[in-house]
């Protein structure tokens, strides 16, 4: 049975940590390839040690971090060059959040990237607690192409 998904729900100055119903996909890469038919207009988050479920509208989110671990590593160094990453198809990208934060990953490539609001982002850094991102557009203050993984 799948079990809920570990998320970070940043805001800029504040987050949230909770679990999300079991997604309904079975691999990254399956989310990347077959995104749900539109973007999601918000999350349903059971806030950690607790039960209470809230509600979560994307129009407040930075980005929904889909974590290995709760605590996470903000002194973590940011590394551009990675011997191992995911071997998945897509477009390798490099983020900077309006807040000054700086990651990479690779999105799939599609026109849904272009026209929605926001999209996932599959970080490429082997080390890294994410195993996923979902980015709102709006929170960016450049992203860049870094170049084209076709399998």
């Amino acid at each position: 049975m799948p079990q809920p998904e570990k998320v970070v729900i940043q805001f800029g100055t504040r987050m949230i940590k909770g679990y999300l119903e079991p997604p309904p996909w079975n691999t990254i890469e399956e989310l990347l390839s077959n995104a749900p038919p539109s973007c999601p207009e918000s999350f349903r988050i059971r806030r950690l040690e607790s039960d209470v479920v809230e509600e979560i509208s994307v129009q407040d989110v930075k980005a929904v971090f889909y974590v290995h671990s709760f605590d996470g590593d903000s002194v973590r160094s940011h590394i551009n060059f990675h011997t191992r990453t995911p071997i998945v198809s897509g477009i390798w990208m490099r983020l900077q959040f309006l807040d000054g934060e700086v990651m990479e990953g690779i999105v799939h490539n599609s026109m849904r990237y272009l026209v929605d609001p926001g999209f996932f982002l599959l970080p490429t850094d082997p080390g890294s607690n994410n195993k996923l991102v979902y980015v709102l557009k709006r929170w960016l203050a450049d992203h860049r192409v870094l170049g084209l993984r076709k399998l």
